[in-house]
This record gives C-alpha cells, sequence and structure tokens, in this order.
C-alpha cells in the first residue's frame, strides 16, 4: 500500500524542525569548540603559573648557595657590558641578559635572570612531554617530571641546569617554536596557541623560525637533541598505527624547522671572528672513530659515579609505572607507553653516543654537563612510564592531575626551603662577598686572581657599591676579561689601583701580564687582598686568553 502524501504544511513543518535541529548541532559543536579553546588558554595559564611560582620559590630560597664565577658572568654581562655570546666565548647566546639589561640594581638583576632561567628549564621538561607524549595526558606526566626533578637530581647538577647552562632555556625555545608551527585545528588536544592565527597566516612559521633560531643563538647544537626525538616519535607514532601521512608531514616540518635552527647556529659560531676580533676557540671536531668506545665508557661511567642515585630513583619511579600498567585493567595501554617510552630513551642514547664523541667534550673531561639532554629525556621517559596509569584510572586522574599541579612548587619548597630575601642575600653574602669590603676600602678597579674568586668579588663588589652609592665599577682580570677591558683601557697603568686575593699570586701574574699589567708593584694589604699598582712601560690592552672552558 503507497504511503499517503504529507499535506504541504506537514512537509514544511518537517523541514522546519530538521533545519532548527541541525543548527542546534551546529551551536552544539561551536559551544564545545569555543569551550576547549577556552580550557586550552585557561590550562597553559594553570600549568605557567605552577612553573612561575616553582621557579620564585626556588629563586627566594636557597638556591643561590652554589653561585660561582660561571653563573655569576651573565649577570656581570648584563651589567658591565653587554656581549652577544658568553663573555670570550662562542656559542652561548646571551638572550637572558638581554631581557634583563633594564634592570641596573646587581641583585634584582641577578634574581631576574634566575627566575628566566628556572621557569624555562622546567618548562622544557613540560614542553617535552607535550612533544613525545601528544594524546596522552602530557600535562600531568611534564608536571611530575618536573617537581620530581627537583626532588632527586643532585644539587650542583640541577644549579648547573637551571642557572649558568643553556640547555634548558634553548631546549624550551626550540619545543616552543615547533609547538607554535603545529597546524591542530583550535581546541582539540595538543593545539597550540599558533593555531588560532588564522587571518595572518604567514605570522605563524615567522614566529616558529624566530623560536627555533633563537634556540640556536642560545645554544648552537639545541636541535641535535631533538632532531633525534622527532625521528624516534615519529617510529613510535607508526608502530601505535597513526596515519602516515600525518607522522611524515609532522616530521618533514620539524625536520626542516631544526635544520635551519641549526644552520643558523653554524652561522652565529662562524660570526664571533667577525664580532669580537677574537679567533674561534670551540674544538670543532669529533674524535677518531676508534677512541668512541673508550670515550662513551670515560662519559657514561662519570655520569653515573656522579648521579647514580638519581638514576637508581628513576628505575624504581619506571618500575611502578610498569607494575601498574600490567595490572589487569590498564594491562591494554602497557605497549603504547613503552613503545612513547622507549622513543624518549633512543633519542637519549643518540645525543649521549654523538656529545660523547666530540673533541670538545673530551677536552672538558667528558663533564656530566654535557649529558644533560639525554639526562631530561631519561628522566621524563621513566615518569611518563609512572603518568600513564594514574592519567587512565579515572578515579585517580582528577586527583592525580590537582596533585600534580601542586607538586612542583611543593618540591622546590621542599628542597630550598621558605622564600625569604634575606636568606638570599645572606648565602650570596656567603658564597661571593669574601673579600668585598676589603677591594672597596683599597679603592681598586681591578681584581686580579684566578677566575673561581675574581668573578664572584666583581659582583658582590658592584651589589655593595651600588647598596652604598659609590660611583666606582670595579672589572675583572682574568679568564673572560675581554669584553670590559674597554672600560678602564686608555688610562695611565700608574692611576690604576688592583687587588690581588691573597695566595693568588700566580694566577694574578698570568693574567696582568696577559693584558699588559706587569709589573707591578706592592702599595699595601687590605685584609684579604694585597693592593698592587703597574709600573713601567705597560699599556692598558686587550690580552689574549687560553681556550674557554665549557
Amino acid at each position: 500500500m503507497a504511503s499517503r502524501p504529507q499535506p504541504f504544511w506537514g512537509r514544511m513543518a518537517r523541514g522546519a524542525r530538521v533545519a532548527c535541529e541541525r543548527r542546534a548541532g551546529a551551536d552544539r559543536r561551536e559551544e564545545r569548540r569555543v569551550e576547549g579553546a577556552s580550557w586550552a588558554g585557561r590550562r597553559s595559564a594553570i600549568l605557567v603559573a605552577a612553573l612561575a611560582s616553582a621557579a620564585a620559590l626556588l629563586d627566594l630560597g636557597s638556591f643561590h648557595r652554589l653561585e660561582q664565577g660561571d653563573s655569576l658572568i651573565p649577570v656581570l654581562v648584563s651589567l658591565q657590558r653587554w656581549t652577544p655570546f658568553f663573555w670570550d666565548q662562542e656559542r652561548f647566546g646571551m638572550l637572558v641578559p638581554l631581557l634583563a639589561l633594564p634592570v641596573r640594581d646587581p641583585l634584582a638583576n641577578l634574581l631576574l635572570q634566575r627566575a628566566l632561567t628556572a621557569f624555562a628549564g622546567l618548562a622544557a621538561l613540560l614542553l617535552l612531554a607535550r612533544h613525545a607524549l601528544a594524546g596522552r595526558d602530557w600535562p600531568l606526566a611534564g608536571l611530575l617530571a618536573a617537581g620530581a626533578l627537583l626532588l632527586l637530581a643532585p644539587a650542583p647538577w640541577l644549579f648547573e641546569y637551571l642557572a649558568s647552562q643553556p640547555y634548558g632555556l634553548s631546549t624550551a625555545l626550540a619545543l616552543g617554536g615547533l609547538a607554535v608551527a603545529e597546524r591542530a585545528p583550535p581546541g582539540s588536544e595538543g593545539a597550540s596557541p599558533a593555531a588560532s592565527w588564522t587571518r595572518l597566516p604567514w605570522l605563524r612559521p615567522a614566529a616558529a623560525l624566530l623560536l627555533v633560531v633563537a634556540a640556536h643563538w642560545v645554544n648552537a647544537v639545541a636541535g641535535i637533541v631533538l632532531l633525534g626525538l622527532a625521528v624516534a616519535r615519529a617510529g613510535a607514532e607508526l608502530l601505535e598505527g597513526a596515519p602516515r601521512a600525518g607522522v611524515r608531514e609532522r616530521l618533514v616540518r620539524e625536520v626542516g624547522l631544526l635544520g635551519a635552527g641549526l644552520a643558523a647556529g653554524q652561522v652565529f659560531l662562524r660570526l664571533y671572528p667577525l664580532l669580537t676580533g677574537h679567533r674561534l676557540r670551540l674544538a670543532m671536531g669529533t674524535l677518531p672513530v676508534e677512541r668512541w668506545p673508550g670515550a662513551w665508557t670515560s662519559f657514561f661511567g662519570l655520569a653515573w659515579h656522579d648521579e647514580r642515585r638519581w638514576g637508581l630513583a628513576l628505575v624504581a619511579i619506571a618500575a611502578a609505572g610498569v607494575a601498574l600498567l600490567l595490572t589487569r585493567p590498564l594491562r591494554p595501554q602497557l605497549a603504547g607507553a613503552l613503545v612513547r617510552a622507549g622513543a624518549l630513551l633512543a633519542a637519549a642514547l643518540g645525543y649521549a653516543l654523538f656529545a660523547g664523541a666530540l673533541e670538545w667534550v673530551e677536552a672538558n673531561a667528558f663533564h656530566w654537563r654535557y649529558l644533560a639532554p639525554s639526562a631530561l629525556l631519561v628522566h621524563l621517559a621513566a615518569v611518563s612510564l609512572l603518568a600513564e596509569p594514574l592519567a587512565r584510572l579515572q578515579r585517580l586522574a582528577p586527583a592525580a592531575g590537582r596533585a600534580a599541579l601542586a607538586f612542583v612548587p611543593a618540591a622546590a619548597l621542599a628542597v630550598y626551603g621558605a622564600p625569604s630575601l634575606a636568606h638570599v642575600r645572606a648565602d650570596l653574602d656567603a658564597a661571593t662577598g669574601a673579600r668585598t669590603e676589603d677591594v672597596l676600602t683599597a679603592g681598586c678597579e681591578l681584581v686580579a686572581g684566578d677566575y673561581w674568586s675574581v668573578w664572584p668579588t666583581v659582583w658582590h663588589a658592584a651589589l655593595v657599591a651600588r647598596e652604598r652609592g659609590i660611583s666606582r665599577s670595579v672589572y675583572g682580570i682574568t679568564h673572560r676579561s675581554n669584553p670590559t677591558v674597554p672600560r678602564w683601557k686608555g688610562r695611565p697603568p700608574e692611576s690604576l689601583r688592583i687587588c690581588r686575593p691573597a695566595g693568588e699570586e700566580e694566577h694574578a701574574e698570568r693574567w696582568l701580564r696577559a693584558f699588559h699589567l706587569w709589573p707591578v708593584r706592592i702599595v699595601g694589604r687590605q685584609g684579604t687582598v694585597d693592593v698592587l699598582v703597574p709600573v713601567g712601560e705597560a699599556s692598558a690592552t686587550s690580552g689574549t686568553t687560553p681556550a674557554a672552558s665549557r
């Protein structure tokens, strides 16, 4: 039996209902999109606040007890003479001292620089998690990794990483550039803030390239470890069944950006002689192939000797995570978690093998600081195995997320104590101020001696002189002094008063000769320093310092 045709008004009413339902569905999708974008923005702000509070707490805690010559030179770069690179060096770009340049108070400048580098170092872990653990609860993994880093890493390693080395800042900048370059739709999981820049399509790739190039100004080889990670993550995504076209597109984009950054880093290195008039000091080559196994053995052996407790703690964390993933409800997630952790470990091993084969690393006694990028990846791999089951347990996941936000600042508080500007000042006085009173009382303009005593004295003298309204500046005569020579060059040598720390006669003579201020005569002793003046036909010209050691 044929269906009865509907009256005209019935068909019209039905069409109206269908159209209304379609509009309602579109409105709901738009609301979800807006809510997703809004939550993504709020989530970013919350994550930044957690990391910033942790950076502020450690900056106002006992963090500064380990201040020394290397860590204080960037502050002096900002206060005495800004240069594009670390003084008498060609590969550590002085971005943070440039940002701090308007702050002329020595203490405020130091605190600002430490806050910026500490925040960047912690943010690097969160951005690594976002990059390597896409599609998972990367904020949870990143926050747990940042807090665990503060609790587990040895204090000297942590200070080097968060205060005086370029690895955290350069990694954060490069990963920020890769995030900006993503094409995820607004409000989607993992979408970058740049995804909403639809009105100016050229702005996103330009901003991404700028961040990646800035990363390679700070650290000329920042992209090496991230290239390895990009390849390892692409392999992990293919193993998990991700569409090949999307994986290939992302890999090509990231390799292109990182390749451009590495090329820029090489340009910066080769511009150094033109900008400074000094030869390139960095040993650019690799060791002979037959020496690689011995070099790797020394490199890894020294790192394990110094960081054994940290490594064992990471093994325990990873084992706890795997044990949880082996339980029946979570067992389907085990393979994916192991694949992602394996990608991080593969990238870490690749970078460690690369660094361990470099002449420069051998020349610096295979110091563990050169393994910092690999250490971050290993650390995140271990913590990610624990974060995975915490995120997958529905009853536990919300509480775990909230606890992780509090975990990072709580860890900073536990390690560095309650914030106190008075305690910060006391720690700095103890670490850097042993000779300040004598240098200022003697009226010295120069301090000559060992690198590790001169620069702390110069910084602390600047701090106390500003507090007392003394306009006289104090400069260093030691390793990395060339950039400040113009500040005192041209003055009659006999008018210069030089303080030499007691017991550093040999170091002082070496550097006074290098800067053509020898011979000298002793005109007095003021507590911990001898007071010298040049004699004869000394000329205040730039010296030639030996190869940098960093």
